[in-house]
């Protein structure tokens, strides 16, 4: 299975390879963001309110990265059966 898995990111497209590589990178900073402001309200304890921003913002940056990844394949895969 994860040869399987190898072998569908080895045959993506380099544009689309180029895509989802700046997509990660996106997602990873704005988790890192998002953690730097949940350091923030453990060591300050501002509100309650920035702690439901941080884990809103590190659902979101989660999600970000699995979308890049399924969507990513997904496109690959419409081009190549339209070819």
């Amino acid at each position: 299975m994860f040869k399987n898995i190898m072998n569908i990111f080895s045959e993506l497209d380099v544009k689309i390879k180029k895509i989802m590589k700046y997509g990660l990178k996106f997602s990873m900073f704005f988790c890192f963001i998002a953690a730097l402001i949940l350091l923030f309200y453990e060591t300050i304890y501002a509100s309650p309110d920035l702690y439901y921003i941080g884990l809103k913002m590190i659902e979101t940056g989660l999600f970000f990265i699995t979308e890049f990844i399924i969507c990513g394949i997904a496109v690959d895969k419409i081009s190549k059966q339209m070819i």
